[in-house]
């Protein structure tokens, strides 16, 4: 009886853990697709060339900067003042 009990218990506490590596194993692959995808696109001069016009355009906005730079202060980073200047 100890015995069931002992494996019950030791079943139920590896659940949370199994499901946070198939998250994490999730994420993983969708970073990947999520880059090779990026990689393949950028490498269109057509999509590159607009992708920066509209970075460009994007970054002239006050807001959108002053969004941004909140943004990346609440994810605990600061943003490159090249980047965002």
């Amino acid at each position: 009886m100890v015995r069931v009990q002992a494996e019950a218990v030791a079943a139920a506490a590896s659940q949370p853990i199994l499901i946070q590596v198939a998250q994490e194993s999730a994420m993983n692959d969708m970073t990947q697709r999520f880059q090779a995808m990026s990689e393949r696109l950028m490498s269109d001069p057509e999509i590159r060339h607009s992708a920066e016009q509209m970075q460009e355009r994007l970054m002239a906005d006050p807001e959108t900067r002053q969004l941004l730079e909140e943004l990346m202060r609440r994810l605990g980073g600061t943003p490159p003042p090249e980047e965002l200047n």
